[in-house]
């Protein structure tokens, strides 16, 4: 019998006091049965989440690191040793199917970043909405947010220099510096969302807190372009993988 092909996706799952949502999160990637390993990287929860995700049976790998959710999405980085990461928030559940139809096109196309569908468990207007204009928005900016489960070339976002601490902002971030050597790509995959942050928050409050945050971040990145502000540009355009038989 041939050997398996070496997987070709890691899935990241950063997390903060979430003992109670882990088992059910690890239970929904059991299920799916796919052979993509995980990371769960904890950032010094208060509670028993590495515990938890430690004793589950699909045995994920457990790291812990504090610093924000850009230091433990640098450490899932720097650790995984595949040519794609996934990040999946907490609450995300993929649709039965999308993350082999991610590793096709990630074999044919080879994009440097990219994000599934959002898929709001809630189905009132204003999510259905975000939805939307959450895809619109990822090509036309070339950057994904968490609740779409954004992906990375693993060594090439090393290269650029991982995540930056732009709080929310952070995987949009890097994928926006990512986009100079390649394409961004929004997949046909898609990730059901359970907006419990709209749900505890508020559809407006939330939504206004994101905009002062972005108008931070897009400052941020204002100064940082500026000629005497450079990022690493070491990067360069990932090569083909030979596709599965």
């Amino acid at each position: 019998m041939p050997p398996l092909d070496p997987p070709l996706l890691t899935l990241i799952a950063p997390v903060l006091d979430e003992a109670a949502s882990l088992p059910g999160f690890l239970d929904h990637l059991h299920r799916l049965a796919h052979h993509s390993p995980v990371l769960v990287v904890d950032g010094g929860s208060r509670d028993s989440s590495a515990e938890v995700a430690a004793r589950h049976p699909m045995a994920p790998r457990v790291v812990s690191i504090r610093g924000g959710r850009h230091a433990q999405l640098n450490a899932a980085l720097a650790l995984a040793d595949t040519d794609y990461v996934v990040c999946l928030p907490i609450d995300a559940r993929v649709a039965q199917g999308s993350l082999g139809r991610l590793e096709r096109i990630l074999r044919r196309e080879r994009p440097v970043a990219g994000c599934l569908r959002r898929h709001a468990s809630r189905r009132t207007w204003p999510h259905r909405w975000l939805d939307g204009w959450g895809c619109v928005r990822a090509r036309w900016t070339g950057g994904g947010y968490m609740d779409q489960a954004p992906f990375y070339h693993r060594r090439m976002a090393l290269a650029v220099g991982g995540f930056h601490a732009v709080g929310p902002y952070d995987t949009a971030d890097l994928a926006l510096r990512l986009g100079r050597f390649g394409r961004f790509r929004v997949a046909d995959a898609a990730i059901a969302i359970s907006c419990r942050s709209y749900g505890r928050v508020g559809f407006v409050r939330l939504t206004l807190a994101h905009q002062r945050l972005r108008v931070r971040w897009l400052t941020t990145r204002l100064e940082i372009s500026k000629p005497d502000g450079r990022t690493s540009q070491t990067a360069t355009a990932p090569a083909p993988i030979a596709a599965t038989p």
